[in-house]
């Protein structure tokens, strides 16, 4: 069989990965198959919109009748028409796609006539549902010509951008609509699982490319190397960071030369340790990676990322990060190296634990040499020519959710925001996830990709929305409102309607988190089923609030009909606890909702342990030893706010222990007098929140109303550290007082703290081991997430594939 392998050609020329990938498929065909096979590369320049379409149609023009097969992996080389045609995708263009950041086609476009009925027409051809034939597409490139003579706004074909984003859209989905690709494969599961990438329900074989060279081995350990182009997606500047938190003398050395080369080198400043070595020539890698210790690989999202396999042949462990994308499916964690949080505290913890226990680190990277050994180049012409075949990895297309939100989800900063994103992140397992969220300002909005398999699309309040609110929350004393007037004012900004039909369209439900956007759902999708997420019972919670006022009184009742409305009307109901549903029903009646509790959950992957005696050197090394530290955290609601007015009544009684309050609950408390000894820090960083977890004494949790469950006190349980709670604080967990935490007794919070101080040592130590695998077996979001899919398919949504990763990986 004659076989092309079609690839487009940068202008300017520019060789890397992907040039190397096609070589080595191309020589394996050439010399150890039966097969003659063709490198059909065509330049293809993309510095303009008007340029990428004219590629597109080059390679829609081009004759590849003389082959039996046509191999294309990559825009707009896919563009081929062939009877006979694979795709072996590398990547869509990612920046109008999973990174695309700018906004939809505003009315000052859809006014120009030409591009307007140019877009009717694109979408017209998509909705049809059938493959877009040759004439069709013939079409399209002769409109697209009369568009740019047709005096077009000057921003109308701005690259990226808005138009530019729909055009290549439909042009990627025409060339990879199921009719015209005898089957799909990608270079790792990382692409496979990118929402939008493949056609909705074809399965998609991960085979993944090996190296080009098969000369790797293993040597010493003096240094840890990376190789990688030095520009913002690789994240350098995480190791350079890391490199401040590893202890040990050792070397870091970087080959590789990009845009980012001066700001790494002026990050890297005195550290004689780091070192750049500039372009080294392929010949010199493979011993650089044979004396390394281990290889820092953290980019962002990455498709693939071969030097994860070049570390891995070479023996040597890999640490990455939990949003690295391709190199997360071969580090196991503890085995062939670490997968940790993106921060440079957790690197370098990482990092220095190499240093410190070589003996582990060689056997780590033996097991990563035995791991990637199935990564060859048979294995790809096998899946790519015998598609029906057993591949690595069949992937079906998932189910997708819509979620609507009255607030933005992404940086998870609250409770509330963390529970939307963990939980869904955890879905994406078995579910694609769109979130439409309202926002209170106009940053970062848009569609952006916050997890893999999660989209968020942030529509900014509009300004009238914006001024009817404050007039509101003036009457009920300026107290945080933007959720409860949501169903009186969500219409006034009409792009998030739009937003939420738009996503609907291909979801199979639609989530109201929070009962508040129920109207603008069943607006937007009313042929969609409803599923309520009652993350509280929100008559209750706002009671707290609102109670006092006759402003108050009316919202109140505003939200007593919305959520009644919700919890009647939804297929699937699901809440943070038993108590909470039971609650809903006592208040609501019966509903026709199958029932589904979902507890709060934490994301260990985020929230460093920290042991009781690693806890008490922290300490020391902090000087810290001689004042206790109480901690609490909380963000803006009316239970968090009680729990403070408690905690500043203790902080009077023990003035010798430091009270640390952290998140949004202490804004209200600024202007007022405090203790000394009460430091209210507002919203931190996750990284500062995780060194408070390490070197407190105890944690706080005086909670004495609310629904739902704590979710701080799954935070406190992770971190390692002793909690202190009241009983109703700890409502809705499986955790024991005396096992789990301390409770506060009739001596209350500051009696209880004082005791505390006094308590033997083991038994506290206990409690905080218990607590931990209390988390770890019942807490973890993952858990929670697969018994929810469990109980959603019990109730008759379709039966959700769980993917296991191949050979192991993650």
């Amino acid at each position: 069989m004659k076989i092309a392998l079609v690839t487009p050609l940068a202008v300017p020329l520019a060789l890397g990965g992907a040039e190397n990938l096609w070589w080595g498929l191309q020589s394996h065909f050439v010399n150890e198959t039966e097969h003659d096979c063709d490198i059909v590369s065509v330049p293809s320049p993309e510095g303009s919109l008007v340029d990428l379409v004219e590629s597109y149609e080059t390679f829609f023009r081009l004759d590849l009748s003389a082959y039996d097969c046509v191999i294309s992996g990559k825009y707009p080389g896919w563009m081929v028409e062939h009877p006979n045609h694979i795709c072996y995708m590398l990547h869509r263009l990612r920046g109008l796609y999973d990174t695309y950041g700018g906004g939809g086609i505003g009315d000052d476009l859809l006014s120009h006539a030409p591009l307007r009925q140019l877009l009717r027409w694109m979408r017209q051809q998509g909705d049809a549902g059938m493959v877009v034939d040759r004439s069709d597409l013939a079409e399209f490139f002769d409109r697209f010509r009369a568009l740019r003579s047709s005096g077009l706004p000057e921003n109308a074909l701005a690259f990226p951008g808005p138009v530019a984003r729909e055009i290549i859209h439909f042009l990627d989905d025409a060339a990879l609509s199921p009719g015209k690709m005898r089957s799909y494969a990608a270079i790792s599961g990382t692409v496979a699982r990118r929402r939008g990438y493949f056609p909705p329900q074809v399965p998609v074989d991960v085979l993944y490319p090996p190296p080009h060279r098969d000369d790797y081995r293993c040597g010493r350990d003096d240094y840890f190397f990376v190789s990688s182009r030095l520009d913002g997606p690789k994240r350098l500047d995480l190791v350079i960071r890391a490199m401040a938190h590893v202890h040990h003398d050792i070397p870091l050395l970087i080959a590789g030369m990009g845009p980012d080369e001066r700001r790494l080198k002026a990050l890297a400043g005195d550290d004689p340790r780091i070192r750049f070595l500039g372009f080294v020539p392929d010949d010199d890698m493979p011993g650089l990676y044979a004396d390394a210790l281990a290889v820092p690989f953290v980019p962002y999202d990455e498709d693939y990322g071969l030097i994860t396999i070049e570390a891995m042949r070479s023996g040597k462990p890999v640490v990455t990060c939990v949003d690295s994308g391709g190199p997360c499916e071969f580090v196991r964690e503890g085995q062939t190296g670490f997968t940790t949080r993106a921060t440079p505290e957790a690197i370098g913890e990482k990092l220095d634990w190499l240093c410190a226990h070589r003996s582990e680190a060689r056997s780590m990277g033996e097991a990563a040499r035995l791991s990637v050994e199935p990564v060859n180049w048979q294995t790809v012409v096998n899946g790519l020519l015998r598609p029906a075949a057993p591949a690595i990895l069949n992937k079906m297309r998932k189910p997708k959710l819509t979620v609507a939100t009255t607030f933005p989800v992404w940086p998870p900063m609250g409770g509330g925001q963390a529970r939307v994103f963990q939980l869904y992140k955890a879905l994406t397992s078995s579910l694609d996830i769109d979130l439409v969220s309202l926002s209170s300002t106009t940053e970062g909005q848009g569609e952006r990709e916050i997890a893999p398999g999660m989209v968020e699309t942030r529509i900014p309040r509009s300004a009238r929305h914006l001024l009817f609110e404050q007039k509101i929350a003036a009457t009920v004393g300026d107290i945080p409102i933007g959720d409860i007037t949501s169903p009186a004012l969500a219409s006034l900004t009409p792009d998030f309607g739009t937003a939420l039909s738009i996503s609907a369209l291909s979801s199979e439900a639609v989530v109201a988190c929070h009962p508040y956007l129920l109207d603008e759902i069943r607006s937007a999708a009313p042929d969609k089923p409803l599923w309520y997420e009652a993350q509280d019972v929100e008559i209750e919670l706002k009671s707290t609030l609102l109670s006092g006022s006759a402003g108050g009184a009316r919202l109140l009742e505003d939200v007593r009909k919305v959520e009644g409305q919700s919890w009647r009307s939804a297929r699937h109901v699901f809440a943070c606890a038993q108590r909470d549903l039971d609650t809903l029903r006592s208040l609501y009646g019966p509903t026709r909702a199958s029932l589904h509790e979902v507890p709060n959950g934490v994301a260990l992957d985020e929230i460093d342990y920290v042991d009781p005696a690693r806890r008490r050197a922290l300490k020391h090394k902090a000087g810290l030893e001689q004042q206790p530290v109480a901690l609490f955290m909380g963000s803006w609601h009316g239970p968090n706010l009680e729990a403070v007015e408690d905690i500043l009544k203790a902080a009077d009684s023990l003035p010798t222990t430091q009270f640390i309050v952290v998140g949004s609950v202490g804004l209200p408390f600024r202007e007022r007098e405090t203790p000394d000894n009460v430091r209210l820090l507002g919203q931190v960083p996750a990284h500062v929140r995780n060194e408070l977890l390490a070197v407190a004494d105890v944690a706080l949790n005086p909670m004495h109303s609310g629904s739902g469950t704590n979710l701080k006190m799954l935070d406190y349980f992770a971190a390692g550290i002793p909690v202190i709670s009241t009983a109703f604080g700890a409502r809705g967990l499986l955790a024991q007082a005396d096992t789990h935490f301390s409770v506060v007794g009739e001596e209350g919070l500051a009696g209880t703290i004082d005791a505390f101080q006094g308590y033997d040592g083991e038994h506290v130590d206990a409690m905080v081991v218990a607590a931990r695998r209390l988390v770890e077996e019942f807490y973890s979001w993952n858990v929670i997430a697969d018994k929810f899919i469990v109980s959603l398919e019990q109730a008759g949504f379709g039966q959700l594939r769980r993917p296991v990763a191949p050979g192991g990986a993650r």
